[in-house]
């Protein structure tokens, strides 16, 4: 009675089996759990707290990382993981700037990619689709599944887009400062002016030319507000400026920290709204 009992649990235990997907970064994650909901486990590598471009990966990561079905990363921006990445079936692997249909803004002060391509709801929609074919690839059985929630969120996605674009497009002033150069496409897409950023490239710090420039902008366009988020910000050098424009800093999300994609998309945009419409 016992051998059937371990025959019938062999037989059931793969329809209970999960895609085990790892990512770097928490919007990635964010992504993959509105598509594969309870059909995958996913975790990310980079706490959402940090500045992700400093991470320094742990042996328990790469170990994470090689025992996934799946591993996504942006492959821009984020620390290099082209030497884990070699190591793996291609078929394991995805990487965001390399979608089809993907929108890319290449960096102002090199020439890379920018990463923070999750920023635009229509870059969320472009990677949902690609991570939904995926998924149907390693569990065939459950492909409608994935393509009907990757439908649900892309249709999210297309009502925050609608949401952000009504909302922002009637500002009088859409001119937009922050600290880093950490959002251009959330710019573009809404039809914001990315006027400055304080911050002179990664981790380098602005000459006194450079943010007397900064401050004149924001003087002729009356720009107050300094956008940034906290993974990115220097209190200090913020002041400078804030305190010739009597102005002050605001904090978007761009990790959805303690929130799913679309709660975060929505909040940058509500934040963004409620301070350029008094400017």
């Amino acid at each position: 009675m016992r051998f059937i009992y371990t025959l019938i649990f062999l037989f059931i235990l793969p329809s209970f089996a999960q895609v085990n997907v790892i990512t770097t970064i928490k919007p990635l994650a964010d992504i993959v759990k509105e598509v594969g909901k309870d059909k995958v486990i996913v975790e990310y590598l980079i706490p959402p707290n940090v500045n992700f471009h400093l991470y320094e990966y742990k042996p328990q990561d790469v170990k994470k990382v090689y025992k996934a079905d799946v591993f996504i990363f942006i492959g821009s921006g984020e620390p290099n993981v082209s030497s884990i990445v070699k190591s793996l079936p291609k078929g394991n692997v995805l990487k965001v700037i390399d979608i089809k249909g993907i929108y890319l803004i290449k960096e102002e002060d090199h020439n890379e990619v920018h990463p923070a391509v999750w920023l635009d709801p229509q870059n969320a929609k472009v990677i949902a689709k690609e991570i939904s074919s995926l998924l149907s690839k390693k569990d065939p059985k459950n492909k409608d599944f994935y393509q009907k929630n990757a439908e649900n969120f892309i249709k999210q996605c297309d009502e925050v887009l609608n949401y952000g674009k009504t909302k922002l497009s009637t500002l009088k002033n859409k001119y937009f400062v922050s600290y880093h150069y950490e959002f251009p496409y959330f710019v573009n897409r809404f039809g914001l002016v990315y006027l400055a950023e304080i911050e002179m490239g990664h981790g380098r710090e602005p000459t006194p030319k450079h943010i007397l420039e900064v401050i004149q902008k924001m003087k002729k366009y009356n720009v107050k507000t300094v956008f940034t988020s906290r993974q990115f910000y220097n209190s200090k050098t913020v002041k400078v400026v804030l305190d010739q424009v009597g102005g002050k800093v605001v904090f978007l999300d761009t990790m959805g920290e303690n929130s799913s994609y679309i709660e975060m998309m929505r909040f940058n945009i509500d934040q963004v709204y409620k301070e350029l419409a008094t400017q």
